[in-house]
């Protein structure tokens, strides 16, 4: 029986309910809940994944959460899935039976590549079609802000544009055209706009990838500066965090949750952004002080938020938020359906399947010598 050592990730974790048939029951029909919205039979899922992968599975997996468990644990294991753990020389020297590393993204940084080339074990990526879901949400949210999508849905009568406050009348149709009857002012484009992403991993640089595409100058800051040439490919500049608030038309955040981002954006912070932009926030709700948010809607400082994390999630019925017309607010819905994260999982265990298999012998030989 192959062994997996995998980070320990709520959604690696499906790795380990389809492949370890020892997996706690619990574990699993959590997993069978959560894909439930769109793989109602779980079961018949599983099952054809099994099916689909006859030498991995069944498997012993073990999720480690620090590079000492790793070290620990990686010794006789044949795969290794890894995300932000480092998987350096004494990691690979450690796994005698390494013959695959899968990492759960694209951004190889914090695997020895030389080593693992030394060792001839094969590194995989995976280009994740949740975090592409999450950046088209991002980029719907912006252009919803922009065309006041939320506020004038449905309002395509002169009433009820009066009632939203916009001066609703036809223009001279002898002269001009018909185009914003509604008089409708503030409509903004991305086109020409400066989007500026708070933090460039793999969800920003999906997001920079279709606002450039869109016509919009790109900027970002994090902590550790992207090399030139995945600058150059997204056509994204470096800047300072204040230059980032203060130039951004757009802001979309892009950052995990530790201690030294939660309240990032605080009442300082937001101070610094133009008035009238727009504030995203698909990775973590607590990365913007609430109640700076709450004053910067308040006093109008911003044009619009558009939240898909919140607070409290649920949300209470009562959430101040949604009393604000400029906010969009989703339910944590970015991820789009279940059936995107069940085919990054199908990909992932496919390409530890392909470098975990037997050699096929041939005359004895193993046709890999």
């Amino acid at each position: 029986m192959p062994k997996i050592v995998a980070e320990d990730d709520t959604i690696i974790r499906t790795a380990q309910v389809i492949l370890d048939p020892d997996t706690d029951p619990e574990r699993y029909a959590a997993f069978a809940d959560y894909y439930k919205v769109d793989i109602p039979d779980f079961d018949n899922w599983v099952a054809t994944v099994r099916k689909s992968v006859p030498d991995l599975f069944p498997t012993q997996f073990q999720m480690v959460s620090n590079k000492q468990d790793l070290l620990n644990a990686i010794g006789d294991a044949s795969g290794l899935i890894c995300e932000s753990l480092i998987v350096g020389r004494s990691e690979i020297e450690a796994a005698t039976k390494l013959k695959v590393v899968q990492n759960f993204g694209t951004n190889l940084r914090n695997i020895d590549l030389k080593a693992c080339a030394a060792r001839g074990v094969k590194v995989c990526t995976l280009r994740r079609r949740v975090n592409i879901a999450v950046a088209e949400h991002a980029v719907t949210m912006m252009l919803g802000m922009a065309k006041k999508l939320p506020l004038l849905n449905g309002r395509i009568d002169e009433t009820s544009l009066h009632e939203a406050g916009f001066p609703a009348r036809m223009h001279d149709r002898r002269h001009a055209a018909a185009a914003n009857w509604g008089r409708v002012d503030g409509l903004r484009t991305i086109y020409g706009a400066t989007v500026g992403c708070l933090g460039l991993g793999e969800i920003g640089q999906e997001v920079a990838s279709r606002v450039n595409a869109f016509g919009a100058k790109v900027i970002y800051f994090q902590r550790n500066r992207q090399p030139e040439n995945v600058e150059k490919l997204l056509g994204a500049k470096y800047c300072s965090f204040r230059d980032l608030l203060s130039r951004s038309d757009y802001l979309s955040i892009h950052l995990p949750s530790n201690k030294s981002t939660r309240g990032l954006l605080d009442e300082e912070a937001i101070s610094l952004m133009k008035d009238g932009s727009f504030l995203v926030n698909v990775s973590r709700a607590e990365i913007i002080d609430r109640d700076a948010l709450l004053q910067a809607l308040e006093n109008n400082k911003l044009g619009g938020v558009a939240l898909d994390v919140q607070y409290e999630e649920p949300s209470p019925s009562d959430e101040p938020l949604k009393n604000y017309p400029t906010a969009i607010l989703t339910p944590h819905s970015a991820v789009a359906g279940r059936g995107i994260a069940a085919a990054d999982m199908e990909e992932l265990i496919g390409n530890l399947a392909t470098h975990i298999r037997p050699p096929i012998m041939v005359s004895g030989q193993d046709p890999r010598r």
